[in-house]
């Protein structure tokens, strides 16, 4: 599988810090450029995007939701079944590239699947009961929000789906892909989970540029508030629906953990 790392041309600490990785698993990264909202013209790009469901979003969401759809080109464009995308600061486990070099544990009928843990320490997700083992994890469907997108496997029919349904972009790329809150491919999509996770978001690098635009392009307005209350129904709409699954045995709760070493593995 072809292995695309976004990276901004500009941030050399994180491109070297994902060749430590790839060199010390054996691997080969293709780099792709992303979208910098600092150099880019950004009133072009804003015609792509609306508000959507939780508001306007920032130039750094957005441009690195149009870096991710620069990804999904190209697995769309390529031969291969499926691809991986990583973002700059994704940390990967000492077997990672168990995963990453082929698809040939892939089950059928999986289109995406998403590599890493992300949330505070808390945090639980939602996951049907059946899985299958691979690599010595396990692979489970979750359906409920498990956000973060700096590890993910994607089917060439997927980033096709993907992309057509992107012409106009209203979530940060996390949301869209992981949030069945407010998704609206995320039914359609049926994202699994890698248990334990085989990377994370973080590692020895500078802090994001997405997080600095989002500060300062935020505003404490009433209609903030407002998206804050929405977004507080989102998360609470789907419960009773979880709840009469769980009680009816189909579902499980479970954290996400990382797990660098594959020990903890399943």
């Amino acid at each position: 599988m072809r292995i695309q790392v976004i990276n901004l041309r500009r941030r050399h600490d994180r491109r070297d810090f994902m060749e430590g990785q790839a060199k010390r698993l054996g691997l080969s990264f293709d780099y792709l450029d992303a979208v910098d909202a600092k150099n880019t013209d950004m009133a072009a790009h804003r015609r792509q995007a609306s508000a959507g469901p939780l508001g306007h979003l920032s130039d750094g969401d957005l441009c690195c939701f149009l870096s991710h759809r620069k990804a999904w080109q190209n697995i769309h464009d390529g031969t291969d079944p499926f691809g991986v995308i990583l973002e700059d600061d994704a940390v990967l486990s000492d077997d990672a590239a168990a995963f990453l070099q082929n698809n040939s544990w892939i089950p059928k009928g999986q289109t995406c699947i998403k590599l890493e843990r992300h949330g505070n320490n808390r945090h639980r997700v939602v996951f049907k009961r059946f899985d299958f083992s691979v690599q010595g994890r396990k692979l489970t469907r979750f359906l409920s929000k498990h956000c973060g997108s700096c590890a993910y496997i994607l089917s060439r029919e997927a980033a096709g789906h993907l992309i057509d349904a992107t012409q106009t972009i209203n979530l940060s790329i996390d949301h869209f892909l992981f949030n069945p809150n407010n998704s609206p491919i995320f039914k359609r999509l049926r994202p699994s989970q890698i248990l334990p996770a085989i990377a994370e978001q973080g590692g020895d690098v500078a802090a994001s540029d997405i997080h600095g635009t989002r500060l300062t392009q935020r505003t404490y307005t009433l209609a903030y508030w407002q998206r804050e209350a929405i977004r507080g129904l989102y998360e609470i709409r789907h419960i009773p629906k979880f709840i009469l699954l769980a009680m009816r045995g189909r579902v499980k709760l479970e954290k996400v953990i990382f797990d660098p070493s594959g020990t903890r593995a399943a």
